[in-house]
């Protein structure tokens, strides 16, 4: 079914454009349906049964194994499997606060962000009155 209608849309866009023989292009169109059709990947070699969790107390696993981050990516990655418990994911309330001071820093409230533009205003606006 899907050669049929292969071979009406060549032929079709062959008359189109006169001068390209529609079995030409057709024969091309064919060996790639074949070749397309006849890929075939070797599976990926992942263990998905038992996941891999670093011994955090080993010498031989490396530091970047050992952070808050890595668990939180084996946790995404696996889930409960990993082991990994999902209260320790989450910041605490330290880190929180200066995750928020931080924000509050960079990206500053409206209410903050319309003050300094009317305040920018009025300053070049007592500069042009000035001149």
């Amino acid at each position: 079914m899907a050669v049929s209608m292969l071979y009406r849309r060549t032929t079709a866009l062959c008359r189109t454009l006169k001068g390209i023989s529609p079995s030409k292009t057709l024969l091309s169109s064919n060996w790639l349906l074949l070749h397309t059709a006849s890929y075939n990947p070797k599976p990926l070699k992942l263990n998905l049964h038992e996941p891999y969790v670093p011994d955090k107390d080993s010498e031989k696993t490396p530091e970047w194994q050992k952070t808050a981050r890595y668990d939180r990516k084996l946790f995404g990655r696996y889930g409960s499997a990993s082991g990994i418990d999902p209260a320790s994911l989450w910041p605490s309330h330290e880190q929180l606060d200066k995750i928020i001071a931080e924000e509050n820093e960079w990206h500053p409230p409206l209410k903050v962000m319309l003050k300094n533009v009317k305040a920018r205003e009025k300053q070049e606006a007592e500069k042009r009155l000035a001149k």
